[in-house]
């Protein structure tokens, strides 16, 4: 017997490859933007991060045409949007568009966290990972890695299988989720450094 498979109300998270350019200029972007200690919103009780150096791409007062980040991340959010279309079966995503309202990057260091939190300001959201940390040989499986907490509690009766969704920061990779979803950073121990392109982006309706 062969069974057919439905999707109803998919929480979809994305995973891709950043293509190399892309990557080379947001590497670059972020190196130049750690290098300034000037530079530093972590100390903001409103954000999520404990630790380490959050710094604003865009919208930003240091005169930075990044439009090309803006354009390649709406791509993405497209690409992401489509999926999800898919997905459910459904077309209603067809008479949105995304549009990049925030990018922001954080450097974080051994012992340095995010709190749960959520992006309020976004429709969807997503990490870009430039670096990642090399972490002590006795460390848990979690060390490092983000963490969603899932729509649904986990319950087996009810065929609900998972609850959270975890993922190890790999550089080059860009991974993509709705931004109503809590998610947390758990620390580590270890040498170097977590580097992350964040960004949130609102769903509008199309032009006519």
């Amino acid at each position: 017997m062969t069974l057919k498979i439905a999707y109803f109300q998919p929480t979809v998270l994305a995973i891709d490859s950043v293509p190399p350019v892309e990557f080379s200029k947001i590497y670059s972007l972020a190196e130049m933007l750690h290098s300034r200690p000037d530079l530093n919103d972590a100390n903001n009780p409103l954000i999520s991060i404990r630790g380490g150096q959050q710094i604003q791409v865009y919208p930003n007062a240091l005169n930075i045409d990044v439009s090309w980040l803006v354009k390649w991340l709406e791509t993405i959010c497209t690409g992401y949007m489509e999926i999800v279309s898919q997905q459910s079966g459904t077309e209603d995503l067809k008479l949105c568009k995304p549009i990049v309202t925030s990018i922001w990057t954080i450097r974080q260091h051994q012992g340095d966290y995010q709190e749960m939190h959520s992006h309020p300001g976004g429709n969807l959201s997503g990490n870009i990972y430039i670096s990642a940390p090399e972490l002590d040989v006795n460390s848990r499986p979690s060390d490092s890695q983000i963490l969603f907490r899932l729509p649904q509690t986990k319950d087996v009766s009810k065929f609900i299988m998972n609850d959270t969704w975890k993922y190890s920061p790999t550089p080059g990779t860009v991974i993509v989720f709705p931004s109503h979803l809590p998610h947390t950073v758990y620390p580590w121990n270890g040498q170097g450094h977590r580097t992350v392109m964040a960004f949130d982006a609102r769903l509008v309706p199309k032009e006519e």
